[in-house]
């Protein structure tokens, strides 16, 4: 006797959903609709950064650290160029804010 084996539903806390786009965080995809984004594996780190602290300002530092790793030792504007590629990508332009003198903060409160 043999049984299909069938993958459980991802648990709410592991798919996070923002006006129309829904990021399963287990499996690493980013879809619109029925669509799949197509993130790089940085893009897709600093989403997930994003997405598990949302509602939080962060700055740019934070971001490395938790994005690109502590030993990063790059310029912080690499994260200023991988905001605008999610914005542009995601169509977040108003969710990904910039916070003045900070960094950003992915808003999820209804505008």
């Amino acid at each position: 006797m043999t049984t299909a084996m069938t993958a459980a539903p991802p648990r709410p806390e592991q798919t996070f959903c923002l006006h129309g786009l829904r990021v399963d965080l287990p499996a690493h995809r980013v879809c619109r609709g029925r669509r799949e984004i197509t993130l790089t594996p940085q893009e897709y780190a600093l989403l997930e950064a994003l997405v598990i602290n949302h509602d939080l300002a962060m700055t740019r530092e934070q971001l490395l650290s938790i994005a690109w790793g502590y030993d990063y030792e790059g310029e912080t504007r690499t994260v200023d160029v991988h905001i605008n590629r999610l914005r542009r990508k995601l169509d977040l332009s108003r969710e990904i804010q910039t916070v003045y003198k900070v960094g950003y903060r992915l808003d999820t409160h209804e505008s």
